[in-house]
């Protein structure tokens, strides 16, 4: 009896399948729905404030000392940030990094602690100085990634 019981709801189980798998039962979804759906899940947009983050002088570096020495610099960097900010906020566009962040004041505290490590790095004697360089950073913060790149470039040629 026992054996009966079980093979009844076996079938049970499978009716339950096709039902499921029925062509009435499966939607197409167009792809402005799977497109905007996707946005929606975005981190990004709710990140209201936004960081520019350069090195100084990475060129110089690169054209005097070589280009494993800029990239490991780069890569450096990137792990102050990702450290300070989590890897998914940062994001690299050539020599700059981006942070997204969603209070002001954390994105500035972060900026300034990753500047304060940064500032921990020696770097090799460039032309004819003999004192020690270290790695220093320039940042710009706005309301989007070109107000906040403009902010960098600005605050890097008051520095200069």
């Amino acid at each position: 009896m026992s054996a009966q019981s079980d093979s009844s709801h076996t079938a049970q189980v499978l009716d339950m399948v096709s039902l499921l798998e029925a062509p009435s039962r499966k939607r197409v979804v167009a792809s402005v729905e799977q497109t905007e759906s996707a946005t929606l899940l975005s981190i990004r947009q709710n990140l209201s404030y936004q960081a520019c983050i350069g090195v100084n002088h990475i060129d110089q570096l690169r054209v005097q000392c070589s280009h494993t020495l800029g990239n490991a610099v780069m890569r450096q960097v990137r792990e102050f940030l990702n450290a300070e900010f989590g890897q998914l906020r940062v994001h690299r566009y050539r020599q700059v990094f981006t942070v997204g962040h969603y209070r002001l004041e954390g994105l500035v505290g972060g900026l300034l602690r990753v500047q304060f490590h940064a500032r921990q790095v020696e770097l090799p004697i460039m032309d004819t100085q003999f004192e020690p360089q270290f790695l220093s950073l320039s940042w710009g913060v706005g309301e989007s990634v070109l107000e906040a790149e403009h902010e960098r470039q600005r605050r890097q040629r008051l520095e200069n």
